[in-house]
């Protein structure tokens, strides 16, 4: 099978790492985990791989492949230092889906295997000409990090690159001149909220083509999107203007409902507005009207939160979340 994972990474007596397809029979290798002695294996069925002389009970093919890969990558990133040369990176972004890329070693002078940060000992990581830790690279076989020391890391301004192994395989990842990890917590295009340092998100206004639920003339009714909910009062003076310069007509209206006034799309013609609940349920939720969303730039989800929301009213939460699946379905 493909994914199956084999000892497929041998170790010579001189210490160094190899690639069972490229290790010779007449010559020895051990485990480069438990350290015993190997045997390689070229056949027909499977694909060049080593085994154990004698069974091994506390060795496994998952944590070899571990060892194995973040050895070699280790070696590969220590050789860069040494001459001086950039290590070019490639990621997705879970933060913005865009393709990043850079030198991984812009800012590292050194490379540690298993450094000790006292919370957590990630499997590499590289450090500044202070030595600070600015970035760890772990690699994943059978177990990720914790929540507690992704939290450290983002606390300590500590940038995780993570490696996802499912196959021996992947070992071949490295053979590339440029490094494509599965994960890497940067982002190049969102900033960072200065006071927590999480990423912010982007804040937009969805505007929809629609008519006034009394006069039934056309309007366009504005909604802002930012930090998993859409609120109107969040937006500042600059940010109306640019809805209202956008067709839209936002103005302070009270609501005998609510007991409240807040900011409304209210229709130019007879002045009756559209409250927050049908604001979702009527409008932005609507799949057929056509819409048009507007970047206002970025809001933190944790910091920038409208503690009026923080009530997390059952209500709003399921139209904020059922807008976001319809702008989701419409590619928004």
């Amino acid at each position: 099978m493909a994914n199956e994972i084999l000892y497929s990474i041998g170790e010579t007596p001189l210490k160094d790492l190899i690639n069972a397809k490229d290790a010779d029979k007449n010559s020895s290798y051990f485990c480069p985990d438990c350290k015993q002695p190997f045997i390689l294996r070229k056949g027909l069925k499977k694909r060049p791989h080593f085994a154990h002389k004698s069974i091994s009970p506390n060795c496994t093919p998952e944590s070899a492949l571990h060892y194995g890969f973040k050895t070699l990558l280790h070696n590969k990133i220590q050789h860069h230092l040494d001459q001086n040369l950039p290590l070019n990176i490639h990621w997705k972004c879970a933060i913005c889906n865009d393709i990043h890329k850079g030198n991984l070693l812009k800012k590292a002078t050194q490379v540690r295997l298993e450094h000790d940060l006292g919370i957590c000992c990630p499997d590499i990581a590289l450090l500044d000409k202070d030595g600070k830790v600015i970035a760890v690279i772990e690699v994943i076989v059978t177990h990720k990090p914790s929540e507690s020391t992704i939290e450290y890391y983002t606390k300590n301004k500590i940038t995780p690159v993570l490696y996802i192994l499912n196959s021996d395989q992947d070992v071949d990842r490295l053979n590339h001149d440029d490094l494509k990890p599965d994960r890497v917590d940067l982002c190049t295009t969102h900033p960072k909220c200065p006071k927590c340092n999480h990423y912010k998100q982007k804040k937009q206004l969805i505007i929809v083509d629609a008519s006034c639920w009394k006069c039934h003339s056309p309007m366009k009714v504005v909604a802002v999107q930012s930090n998993m909910h859409m609120d109107l009062n969040s937006l500042s003076t600059d940010e109306i203007q640019i809805a209202n310069d956008n067709g839209c007509f936002l103005k302070k209206q009270y609501s005998n409902i609510e007991k409240a006034s807040y900011v409304a799309n209210t229709c130019k013609k007879c002045n009756r507005f559209i409250g927050e609940h049908y604001l979702f349920s009527d409008y932005i939720s609507d799949p057929d009207l056509d819409r048009q969303l507007i970047d206002i730039g970025f809001s933190c989800p944790d910091c920038d939160t409208n503690p009026k929301l923080q009530k997390s009213s059952p209500e709003y939460t399921s139209a904020s979340s059922f807008a976001n699946s319809i702008l989701k379905r419409m590619g928004m």
